[in-house]
């Protein structure tokens, strides 16, 4: 059986030198439907991608958490709870956010995306014992699906860029205020596959591994099952040949799979954002109101058919695109969803001894596959600003 709360969205930081170039400070974000993940030169992190608009009444009682995030807008006076802390004061059948405001592409300009993009930045900008953006150029690397790079680049790119003044607080640190201009020229932009291509080609010290060029010359498959979409990368001969965005196939429509399930067998309505909460305890809770009675129930299994069920269905897809991955020498497995469908993916393709399947992250394992993606763009970051450094 499943363990419900690998399914979990986390909340990681992780201080460690990832690298730097003399004058500039990198920041890459991976700005998730489910989780926004950031490399900097001197932190690895990810908190889930949801906030929510509190008062300053809200923050008297207690004391925060490790990983509790607080933003506020230093023009508007504006405080959010952002991450695991906001997702955790979600009704369970709260229909207050939509999931066309939440998971759509129109997201952009939303108040909730500024919010977490800008927490991105601003976490990406803390100093540690591994080095301090102050008096260095700030540059940010980020992506999109390949599906949708032409018409959302510039989006993203009016988001992030411009002026920002903003303070970040986690747990019981002091609040860290942020007030910088970003230049639209400083934001990259590139697919997300593209970023696990890079991340499984190099090593943690910054070198290409040995089978670097094994990858770029051979038939190679992306498969990154993120949150929102199921975005497919195919390789030719260090070519890009083609690229899929399913926005249909992900952790998403499992979650909403599960949720439907749970409706249907327990009469428990959940929505979709408040699943985060669920799934790190792994019951829900049935009620009989006329009995007035309240019981906790197991819903591993049912998530387990739903995530089985989505998963098979889009290596049916891609098997029908792509001959059966007959011609392909590697299957790269990367992304949120990548981690719970990995076994399944395996036990499909067992018997296919010309395919060899890898995982997004084999190079820094010490990080989760949802890093894979960011740790490219740093990566390709890093080797931009090396060039330019050079000019």
């Amino acid at each position: 059986m499943i363990n419900t709360a690998d399914f979990k969205t986390k909340t990681i930081f992780e201080e460690r030198p990832n690298g730097s170039v003399e004058g500039m400070w990198g920041v890459a974000l991976d700005i998730g439907y489910s989780s926004v993940k950031g490399f900097s030169p001197t932190l690895s992190y990810c908190f889930p991608s949801y906030a929510r608009k509190i008062n300053e009444n809200m923050l008297a009682f207690g004391s925060p958490d490790k990983h509790e995030i607080l933003y506020k807008d230093n023009d508007t006076g504006e405080l959010w709870r952002v991450g695991s802390s906001a997702i955790d004061i979600i009704a369970s059948d709260e229909s207050r956010d939509s999931v066309a405001s939440l998971y759509g592409r129109n997201r952009y300009f939303s108040p909730m995306f500024i919010v977490i993009a800008r927490t991105g930045l601003g976490i990406g900008m803390m100093d540690n014992r591994y080095g301090s953006p102050n008096g260095k150029n700030l540059v940010v690397q980020t992506g999109l699906p390949p599906a949708y790079m032409k018409s959302d680049t510039p989006l993203i790119k009016e988001v992030l860029s411009g002026r920002h003044n903003f303070s970040v607080k986690i747990g019981k640190r002091a609040w860290q205020t942020f007030e910088f201009e970003l230049p639209e020229d400083n934001i990259y932009v590139m697919p997300q596959p593209m970023g696990t291509l890079l991340s499984i080609a190099t090593n943690r010290e910054g070198y290409q591994v040995s089978e670097a060029n094994n990858y770029f010359n051979s038939n190679m498959l992306i498969l990154d099952p993120g949150f929102g979409t199921l975005d497919v990368f195919n390789i030719k001969n260090r070519l890009i040949d083609s690229y899929e965005t399913f926005d249909d196939l992900g952790m998403k429509r499992v979650l909403q799979e599960t949720v439907e399930e749970i409706f249907e067998k327990y009469h428990v309505e959940i929505s979709v954002p408040a699943m985060q909460k669920y799934l790190g305890r792994g019951t829900i809770t049935v009620t009989n109101r006329k009995e007035r009675k309240t019981s906790e129930v197991l819903f591993s299994d049912i998530l387990e058919r739903a995530n089985k069920k989505v998963c098979l269905e889009a290596l049916q897809k891609i098997e029908n695109i792509y001959n059966n991955l007959f011609d392909h020498k590697y299957l790269v497995i990367t992304g949120g969803a990548g981690a719970a469908w990995d076994g399944i993916i395996r036990d499909q393709y067992l018997n296919m001894e010309t395919l060899r399947i890898i995982s997004g992250n084999q190079n820094d394992n010490t990080l989760p596959c949802i890093f894979s993606n960011v740790r490219g763009y740093y990566i390709y970051l890093l080797g931009k600003l090396t060039k330019m450094a050079m000019w």
